[in-house]
């Protein structure tokens, strides 16, 4: 049986090595720059996670089960313009972002690829042994009927060039191609290629 809940503190680290697999290793950077002392990067992560500035957090996150166990999360809110974004530190103007410099530059793709007042999934990731079973299709359901409720216009989202699997199922479920913009190197994100923006309207 499959059922949707939302996340809590204790699901972080669960949600840990899942958004640093579908995030191509660009929140793994950003944790690490933001480790501080001793401090593990699964620490400064689940500190993130919890952080209700942070739009990557648990209050935005929903995990499907099967059977009361966890397979998969999706974390999705509203987009907005960038000025009036939450303190996320994918989104920060250049000036006041606390990641160094050469990370701050590699995320400019992310923060120009954007629809504003969309509803905006930011993270869908499944475990591996839960992949091919038509979950990430019953997530973007999820989101589906929680974007009409809130009354939303249009849902969307950015997936890497490289992920042809995750660019099918958008594809199928109704998603549209928007935009493209190529990614900037950085040693720690394993994606190259590009970053596209998809929308699929309500």
């Amino acid at each position: 049986m499959i059922t949707f809940r939302p996340a809590t503190k204790q699901d972080a680290s669960f949600l840990f090595p899942l958004i640093v697999e579908s995030s191509g290793g660009v929140y793994l950077a950003i944790w690490r720059a933001l480790s501080e002392n001793d401090e593990s990067i699964e620490d400064t992560a689940i500190t993130y996670f919890t952080d209700a500035k942070n739009n990557l957090n648990i209050e935005n996150t929903v995990l499907i089960e099967l059977d009361g166990i966890r397979m998969g999360a999706m974390i999705c809110y509203q987009e907005k313009e960038e000025q009036e974004s939450q303190e996320d530190t994918t989104e920060p103007a250049r000036e006041n972002s606390p990641l160094p410099l050469e990370l701050t530059n590699a995320l400019q793709p992310y923060r120009e690829l954007s629809d504003p007042n969309s509803f905006f999934i930011s993270e869908l990731c499944l475990v591996k042994e839960a992949r091919g079973q038509g979950l990430g299709t019953q997530l973007l359901e999820y989101a589906k009927e929680t974007a009409k409720k809130q009354n939303f216009s249009n849902i969307t989202l950015r997936v890497f060039s490289e992920n042809v699997g995750a660019i099918r199922l958008y594809e199928r479920f109704g998603f549209q191609f928007v935009d493209e913009l190529p990614l900037i190197p950085h040693p720690e994100i394993t994606m190259t290629g590009s970053i596209l923006l998809m929308s699929y309207p309500i």
